[in-house]
């Protein structure tokens, strides 16, 4: 059994396991002392260990191809440890989004984790609000060169997008800071891919927001229109948005703002993706 791990906007491998951070906020140990194998991909166009194209190809629709010759190699065994029977694709932000795509396209995977991303495209903080071009952050320049499609976060811009500071450690928050990554304004443009493609999804999903992401939820913010007060007003948020699974399930990390796996509880959400995971795909 594997779960390949795909992050979001500005982030790479890092945040699914990192020292930095520690292990209360490891998914990736949380996931292997569950049985589970993992991978997490450094998507295309990021600071991690992956090539870097010109930003205009960094499309959702690329990107979910990318990522499905990843789910292709482990099914077939040129993945380390393989070949998996089983799948499990846990996707974080605009990495859920790609899954997304991914899966009405492809279908690749067995079951979906989705976390941190929601309908309608547009609601709450616009992000591009707080972005740059990532040329002009000395530390990520050396990456990018003068491709100015390339685009980082604002100076100080992350804990109010990413967090709820109550709940979370000022720590853990300058970290990230200190290490953000890339994204690509083409990702921007091609967001309403994912919008309309969980019409076409049929795998079984287990659905999850913070209860106060500042961009989908409208207990949160201004725009957003995700319910996420409770499991249930989640569910009836998004379940219409996905008419095909049968087997839908929705979880609001209490007290979490939208980066679930960096609040202080993030063991509680971890522990409901393993028993999701657990009772629908044990490990052989």
């Amino acid at each position: 059994m594997l779960q390949v791990l795909v992050h979001g906007f500005t982030y790479d491998h890092r945040y699914w396991s990192s020292p930095d951070y520690g292990a209360a906020y490891d998914y990736v140990l949380a996931a292997t002392d569950a049985g589970y194998s993992t991978f997490a991909v450094d998507r295309l166009g990021t600071a991690g260990q992956s090539s870097r194209p010109l930003s205009a190809l960094l499309t959702l629709p690329a990107h979910a191809a990318s990522i499905h010759d990843v789910i292709a190699a482990a099914r077939s065994g040129a993945l380390a440890g393989g070949p998996y029977d089983k799948i499990i694709t846990v996707g974080h932000s605009a990495g859920a989004a790609i899954l997304w795509v991914e899966a009405s396209l492809f279908g690749g995977a067995d079951g979906l984790i989705s976390s941190g991303f929601g309908h309608p495209l547009g609601s709450g903080h616009n992000i591009l609000l707080y972005t740059l071009p990532a040329f002009f952050d000395n530390d990520l320049r050396p990456l990018v060169g003068l491709d100015l499609g390339y685009v980082t976060t604002t100076p100080g811009s992350r804990d109010n997008l990413f967090y709820r500071t109550p709940t979370s450690d000022p720590a853990v928050i300058a970290q990230d800071e200190g290490t953000k990554g890339l994204g690509a304004l083409t990702e921007f443009g091609t967001l309403p891919t994912s919008e309309i493609s969980t019409v076409a999804i049929t795998a079984p999903v287990l659905f999850v927001m913070g209860e106060f992401d500042n961009i989908f939820c409208m207990q949160a913010s201004l725009g957003g229109l995700d319910d996420c007060r409770s499991d249930e007003t989640l569910y009836l948020s998004e379940r219409f948005y996905f008419p095909l699974v049968s087997d839908f399930e929705a979880y609001v990390q209490p007290g979490a703002g939208h980066n679930n796996n960096l609040h202080l509880n993030a063991q509680g959400w971890f522990d409901r993706a393993m028993g999701w995971s657990l009772a629908r795909f044990p490990p052989q």
